[in-house]
């Protein structure tokens, strides 16, 4: 077993960015390239998986078990850290059965990933201890790290992204930070290890509670953004979807509609609103792009100019 690859700390690249939302509106920002970390263990997924994995190694586990949609980035990137390291891994997945045409999944499988199918209903407990218990009881032996993989050993991977903005000349008297909201984890990583930075916060799941959490704890220093869903979690749009062809087409910065799609086209489309005239924008850019080959899969696209963004996915 030998997860030491994590111990990788070349920085990503902090990158000067245009876009061009109209023929009288450009938007001048940076954009922190996280997902450039890794083609497999992408962006947020390798923050939040390092320590989690270097918990692994410090204890007598003798696997690591977490929890993902069918489609799931984090499934995807802890199969390929456990097949990389050599750890066994779980896989909890919210479907009726397990499809093994289904590009993650099948990745996950390549990987060495056991998958476990749970109905929506058992699902639904995937916080609740009684359940989790019950289910450490069956494997006892594994380390169970929670859905997205967000938990206080992922927010220690996230002061290392926060350490490489400062070190990047990101303060927080000139810049405000902006991410996509998933299961909060990002967000509250980087805001706690950056207590004097104000945060913009772009939700991409519909679950107003965890906002809620987010905004009673972080007050003024947080701007949350939750009405540009696109239907919902893991949807999109034809107008979402030619937003991220036209972001890659003028930036040849490559990005999904199910997290960065959104967050940079809440951004772009509500720059004035949500910025002060005094500070300039930083995007986190979290990765995420096997995502794409999912939402191909369920023949979202219709345009064959995805091809290019598909290809990028190839490992």
């Amino acid at each position: 077993m030998n997860p030491h690859f994590f111990d990788f700390d070349q920085p990503t690249p902090l990158v000067k960015t245009c876009f061009q939302l109209s023929p009288s509106k450009r938007i001048h920002f940076q954009i922190k390239r996280d997902d450039l970390i890794d083609k497999l263990i992408s962006g947020n997924k390798w923050r939040k998986l390092k320590y989690n994995f270097k918990q692994f190694d410090q204890n007598k586990f003798k696997g690591i078990a977490s929890f993902g949609g069918a489609f799931s980035n984090h499934i995807a990137a802890l199969s390929a850290a456990g097949k990389r390291a050599d750890i066994p891994t779980l896989g909890f997945i919210r479907t009726h059965e397990i499809d093994f045409n289904n590009p993650t999944l099948s990745l996950a499988k390549t990987n060495g990933m056991q998958l476990i199918a749970l109905s929506r209903e058992a699902y639904r407990n995937r916080h609740n201890s009684e359940f989790i218990n019950s289910l450490k009881q069956a494997y006892p032996d594994y380390l169970f790290v929670p859905e997205g993989g967000s938990n206080d050993l992922a927010a220690l991977g996230l002061a290392e992204l926060v350490e490489e903005l400062k070190l990047q000349s990101i303060h927080s008297k000139h810049h405000v930070i902006a991410c996509a909201i998933g299961s909060g984890g990002t967000i509250s990583g980087m805001m706690d290890a950056f207590p004097d930075m104000k945060f913009i916060g772009i939700a991409a799941v519909k679950d107003f509670q965890l906002l809620e959490k987010l905004k009673v704890k972080y007050g003024v220093r947080l701007t949350i953004v939750s009405d540009n869903l696109f239907g919902g979690y893991g949807k999109t749009t034809p107008e979402l979807n030619q937003f991220c062809l036209d972001f890659y087409n003028q930036t040849q910065i490559p990005i999904e509609p199910i997290y960065t799609g959104k967050l940079l086209h809440t951004l772009m489309h509500n720059y004035d609103e949500l910025m002060s005239e005094q500070k300039s924008l930083v995007v986190i850019h979290t990765g995420g792009l096997q995502g794409l080959k999912g939402l191909n899969y369920r023949h979202q696209y219709q345009s064959p100019l995805w091809n290019d963004l598909l290809s990028l996915t190839d490992v």
